[in-house]
């Protein structure tokens, strides 16, 4: 009887331990719940390690509710705001998997790195599926899969560029904020245009300020600023909203992720597609989205490492607005802003590529 009594009590034992478990998970905010899943979806470093670091975007609330730990940037010689229309396979070398960053950003010390997997491989480049209703989403299928994206040459903007925190800015600047649209994202988004222009796609590169001088609300300011464009430009076919990653390990160090193109430095990519993982966000045909950023990381290939792993997560981001929205990370607040425009300018190649092919 008493070792009856002893098995049952343990039995006992071990219900409530899974019970508090349970309970505690269910209690995790936000936050902590997306570092689990990210931590889950097996994220490696090239060394074979489980990543230890966190991306800016992803920590980030949508709708306003962000609250970094600079609010603002500091003033700079910026534009007013602008709105600008326009008509209109590289062999590589990887980059060091953990060689020092000769430039870190204001003496802040940054490891120098090639991303080069993560998650689940597709068709020769790697996929993080961040989400829990559709973690068994066949990425190869959907790749297959036609995008609900028609352009047309000489008939006005085709793809709009943005940016929500448009004042992000890179190595160069000890805050990694300015209002000089030279020195910022908006530096990187001028390269893509370029490309698109080259191959007579016709872009509008909207510069407007959303996250200067207030943060908070940055994406609600942009959805603004979208809803104005494309009711001005309704043959607006992609919307693409360029932003600069900050990532940073638990014990402080920078990471400056970087591939090596042609002999040159670009900063890696990362395009983010969302979902509506729990029918909870107004987010409805997100998979034509998907479809896009699938096809964009397939042809980011040609240029070797330019892509880390394409970021599949529960967020909107403001890419219900259109069938052909995306949200775009170049480089890092470590990277130089050389390092970013090469990226723009590799970007922007492969995403003419495709969308030439979708005329």
């Amino acid at each position: 009887m008493n070792r009856w009594a002893q098995r049952a009590a343990a039995f006992a034992t071990a219900l409530l331990a899974a019970a508090g478990v349970a309970c505690v998970g269910l209690r995790l905010p936000q936050e902590a719940a997306h570092k689990a899943a990210f931590a889950a979806a097996g994220f490696i470093l090239p060394s074979g390690d489980a990543a230890d670091f966190f991306s800016e975007e992803e920590q980030e609330e949508e709708g306003g509710s962000s609250s970094p730990a600079s609010s603002a940037p500091p003033a700079a010689s910026g534009a007013p705001a602008s709105s600008s229309p326009s008509s209109g396979g590289a062999s590589s070398v990887a980059a060091s998997s953990a060689a020092p960053s000769s430039q870190p950003a204001a003496g802040q010390k940054a490891l120098e790195m090639c991303i080069d997997s993560g998650g689940k491989k597709i068709e020769g480049f790697w996929v993080k599926n961040l989400t829990e209703k559709n973690a068994a989403i066949d990425f190869a299928q959907e790749l297959k899969k036609q995008p609900a994206v028609k352009i047309r040459k000489n008939a006005g903007p085709q793809v709009l560029i943005y940016h929500t925190h448009t004042t992000e800015a890179y190595a160069e600047n000890p805050t990694a904020r300015t209002t000089d649209k030279t020195q910022s994202v908006c530096a990187v988004g001028d390269e893509i245009a370029k490309q698109l222009t080259a191959a007579g796609i016709g872009v509008l590169h909207d510069t407007t300020y959303h996250d200067y001088p207030a943060y908070n609300g940055s994406y609600d300011r942009s959805r603004a600023t979208m809803q104005k464009d494309l009711k001005k430009y309704p043959g607006i076919q992609v919307t693409l909203d360029i932003h600069r990653d900050a990532m940073h390990r638990s014990d402080g160090m920078k990471l400056k992720p970087t591939a090596l193109v042609n002999g040159k430095k670009a900063a890696q990519v990362m395009i983010i597609s969302g979902c509506d993982d729990k029918g909870a966000l107004g987010y409805p045909n997100w998979e034509y989205n998907l479809r896009l950023a699938l096809r964009l990381q397939k042809a980011m290939t040609a240029y070797q490492n330019l892509g880390r792993p394409l970021d599949f997560c529960a967020r909107k981001y403001n890419q219900d607005m259109t069938r052909g929205s995306l949200l775009v990370e170049v480089g890092t607040d470590v990277n130089t802003l050389a390092e970013a425009k090469y990226a723009g300018e590799l970007f922007g190649r492969a995403l003419a590529g495709v969308l030439n092919g979708l005329t």
